[in-house]
């Protein structure tokens, strides 16, 4: 019995969908760890254990293999910021959970690595779009839920803050980044509640 289960579990990692998949979370990881730069073929291969030649019968090519891995990173980073904004139930808690996603630097350096990519290869335009998209499209409905104005103003200078204190802690890593950017939203979102708040007494 035991070995009838082992040989199924072997079969079922040899199917043609399971191999893709791996290859997908092996692109991700990739990304995650090294970024652009050093999302290959060869890399994504070794971290799948596979060879290059079972990658490509998947995937013949790098951008074939980075717009499979994009669409997948996308989804993830879009749900991932959906989650964090939808189950935030006060102001308080909202920049906490915010400026602990600042300094994950394994999703910022997907974002950069997307945006990279969408630079290099207009393919990936569509899908960077729509990622962004989707971020102020989030952003816009935990400022209403909020009963802040989701002005276009608003939702630009949310995404603008956490897009770059996302990106400054990555390149910089300071030891005091967390502290900082948690500052920096406190002052951001305080502001946002003042300006609504003197736009009704008006």
């Amino acid at each position: 019995m035991l070995r009838n289960l082992c040989m199924f579990t072997y079969m079922a990692l040899k199917q043609p969908e399971n191999r893709r998949r791996a290859i997908l979370e092996a692109g991700l990881a990739v990304l995650r760890e090294e970024g652009l730069g050093g999302f290959t073929q060869p890399n994504v291969a070794a971290k799948a254990g596979l060879r290059q030649g079972n990658l490509t019968y998947y995937f013949a090519t790098r951008t074939d293999l980075l717009a499979a891995v994009a669409r997948a990173a996308v989804d993830l980073q879009l749900g991932a910021v959906r989650t964090l904004l939808k189950s935030a139930e006060s102001l308080k808690a909202a920049t906490a959970a915010i400026g602990a996603a600042v300094v994950r630097h394994e999703n910022s350096r997907v974002f950069v690595a997307l945006n990279q990519a969408a630079d290099q290869e207009p393919a990936l335009q569509a899908l960077f779009n729509e990622l962004l998209e989707g971020f102020v499209q989030a952003i816009a409905d935990f400022l209403k839920r909020m009963n802040l104005a989701s002005t276009q103003s608003h939702v630009d200078l949310l995404h603008a803050v956490f897009v770059g204190l996302s990106v400054i802690d990555l390149a910089t890593s300071r030891k005091n980044g967390g502290a900082r950017a948690l500052a920096a939203l406190k002052t951001v979102l305080r502001l946002l509640s003042i300006h609504e708040a003197s736009t009704k007494e008006s």
